[in-house]
């Protein structure tokens, strides 16, 4: 017992001193881990910084070259860029977003349903090539496309911008779709057409609304992208009547002497306000999502 007891004594010292060395590495590497990931977010928020900065300065703050305004209530460059024309770009960004958010989940769960639940010649190959669409690059299409709408007459109007959502809604969406409907369990959808159901039936009453999750991802995803979109605009709109925001406000600040970079930025910032406030509300729904439709299936 003599010659056990020194032993179990240092051990009992020894043992406290790794575990602080461990400790003080692990506050250390998370220190490190955070100030670089501060650095980085940083990086990324600063022209954010800046656009919400230069919203509220004067015009002589903006020459001057401030880095923060004088005064935080300044609402006057708001008041400037919230104007007719403003209205006016909202309202078409609207009628194409509403358009949009209905009709591409719609048709991209019509086609994951055919793709998913339903069997018929060449299903995996139709699949197949559907996904092999997502390779080519938007410019490979844009000529084509355009050429279609100038014989149709759409050009300079909304319809090239809402009328492609009703015809599958986009290869990644029908991806996403399928996926979440192949965890669907088979039972659900035979027991119903035992009981005389047909595919419409099951898909409208059973599928549907167990993919509630994944339409939410959709519709926040297709909101973000048909909000910001502004190469679709700048292709097949020339008159101000039909510009949505993106396009409208480019055109109407671009060039133009008469407003400085603060009425650019809070023009910038009113059109950043939906999609920061849907980003916040759903963000939940938009990790579960995306979670959901890369596992399931």
């Amino acid at each position: 017992m003599k010659t056990i007891e020194p032993l179990h004594n240092m051990r009992n010292v020894i043992a406290p001193r790794h575990a602080l060395r461990f400790a003080v590495k692990n506050t250390v590497f998370k220190t490190l881990w955070y100030l670089l990931l501060a650095a980085v977010s940083f990086f990324f928020l600063f022209p954010f910084i800046v656009m919400f900065t230069r919203a509220f300065m004067t015009d002589l703050e903006v020459r001057m070259i401030e880095f923060f305004p004088s005064n935080w209530f300044n609402f006057d460059n708001f008041k400037k860029a919230f104007d007719l024309s403003f209205v006016r770009y909202l309202k078409n960004t609207v009628i194409v977003v509403a358009v949009n958010i209905i009709a591409v989940p719609l048709s991209c769960s019509l086609c994951a349903y055919g793709f998913a639940k339903m069997k018929f010649p060449g299903r995996k190959f139709c699949f197949a090539f559907m996904l092999s669409t997502m390779m080519l690059p938007f410019v490979v299409t844009q000529i084509p496309m355009f050429v279609i709408y100038v014989k149709l007459g759409w050009v300079n109007s909304l319809l090239p911008l809402t009328v492609p959502a009703f015809f599958g809604g986009g290869a990644l969406n029908i991806f996403l779709m399928r996926q979440f409907m192949r965890g669907i369990p088979k039972e659900m959808s035979e027991s119903a057409r035992i009981d005389g159901a047909n595919h419409l039936l099951i898909y409208l009453r059973i599928v549907l609304p167990l993919c509630k999750p994944i339409i939410a991802l959709i519709m926040v995803q297709t909101f973000m992208g048909v909000w910001n979109d502004f190469l679709g605009p700048l292709l097949y709109i020339r008159e101000e009547a039909y510009m949505t925001l993106p396009l409208g406000v480019f055109n109407k600040y671009n060039g133009n002497t008469q407003f400085l970079g603060n009425t650019q930025m809070a023009a910038g910032l009113l059109m950043m306000i939906p999609c920061a406030i849907l980003f916040f509300a759903f963000q939940k729904q938009l990790i579960e999502g995306i979670m959901i439709g890369g596992v399931k299936g």
